[in-house]
This record gives structure tokens, C-alpha cells and sequence, in this order.
């Protein structure tokens, strides 16, 4: 195994934290052949899911991990700026159809929709 030197009075950068992540799993994959345990894709989904809430916790924007479809995942990654848009769109389509209720029930439209 691979020595892991972590100088005390450093701050890594979230790269450089993953490298060092993924040195450690190299080694423990190299040497998990005596491990019979198994796991089922429950448990890596949630190894994932809690491992990117922790990274969320620390970065700004956010990792996600998303369904493609069943069995299949994909990490992606959103932005604050990203959200606030996706925000702004999710009122202003909740308003139109506020507003199409309105006109539907009313007759009439009102100003802001």
C-alpha cells in the first residue's frame, strides 16, 4: 500500500482530495481479494449517495446522483446560479398555470400570468 502523507498546516483542493480518495480505494481493491463480503446495489447507491452529501457539505454548487433509468446512475453537477434559474422557471410556469386555472374558471385572464 501506498503511503498517504497529509501535511498538517496544508489546505487540499477538492481535486487533490480526490485523488488522495482514490489512491486509498486502489489499495483497498488491491488487497480485497481475501474479502468475500458482497454487496448489493443498494448499498454501493448509498455508499455514493452519502459520500456526495458529505462533498456537498464543503463545495459550493452540488453533486447529485441521478436515476437514468433502473440499475443506471450518473453524477452531475449543479451550479448555485444554475438552481436559481431552474427556480425562476418552476415559478413562472406554476404562475401561467395558476393563471390558465383563473382564466378557465373566470373568463378572464389576470395581469400577471
Amino acid at each position: 500500500m501506498n503511503h498517504i502523507n497529509l501535511e498538517e498546516n496544508k489546505a487540499y483542493t477538492l481535486a487533490e482530495v480526490v485523488d488522495i480518495v482514490q489512491d486509498t480505494l486502489e489499495a483497498v481493491k488491491e488487497n480485497s481479494e481475501h474479502c468475500h463480503l458482497q454487496f448489493s446495489p443498494t448499498d454501493i447507491y448509498w455508499l455514493l449517495h452519502n459520500m456526495l452529501s458529505y462533498v456537498n457539505r464543503n463545495v459550493p454548487g452540488e453533486f447529485a446522483l441521478r436515476r437514468n433509468y433502473k440499475g443506471s446512475y450518473r453524477v452531475k453537477y449543479r451550479t448555485e446560479e444554475a438552481e436559481k434559474i431552474r427556480g425562476k422557471k418552476k415559478i413562472k410556469e406554476e404562475l401561467k398555470k395558476s393563471a390558465d386555472y383563473l382564466e378557465k374558471l373566470t373568463g378572464n385572464r389576470p395581469t400577471w400570468g
